[in-house]
């Protein structure tokens, strides 16, 4: 972990321009990259980068979806990465409260992480930051390929 000044540290909303160098830091690393490719290929309505002296160092993979009778707005976070060097620096953080606050200014209520239930890592990382467990539950149907 490097040690960072907080203050030097730039969050801003995410712009297609950030997709080729996004992909290009964490490919190696992401295990799902044909679900990244896609989600990075939609609507990044609610998705940061964040910038340390001049360099990309982490982004939030994030989107507005709609949901529920009546339909409600929901910020749903698919994936955040943090450059491992900057990792446990509160980069992770930072970008989870950016999102809160672009979401409040909005009136979206309510930001939901997809996280696999048996990522306990991660499900910690959530919990830490004050998400809890959703009364949603996902029910998949695999279709088999023609």
């Amino acid at each position: 972990m490097k040690t960072i000044n907080k203050n030097a540290i730039k969050i801003r909303r995410m712009v297609s321009s950030d997709i080729t160098p996004t992909l290009g830091i964490w490919w190696a690393d992401i295990p799902e990259k044909d679900m990244v490719a896609d989600q990075l290929s939609g609507p990044r309505d609610l998705s940061f980068i964040t910038e340390y002296e001049g360099v990309l160092v982490g982004f939030a993979l994030a989107k507005l979806e709609y949901s529920g009778l009546p339909m409600t707005g929901t910020g749903v976070v698919f994936l955040i990465a943090v450059n491992p060097d900057y990792q446990r620096s509160g980069i992770g953080t930072m970008l989870i409260n950016a999102l809160e606050k672009y979401c409040q200014s909005k009136g979206i209520n309510t930001i939901r992480a997809i996280i696999p239930k048996n990522d306990e890592r991660m499900i910690k990382y959530f919990v830490d930051k004050g998400f809890s467990e959703s009364n949603v539950v996902n029910y998949d149907k695999l279709c088999p390929a023609k």
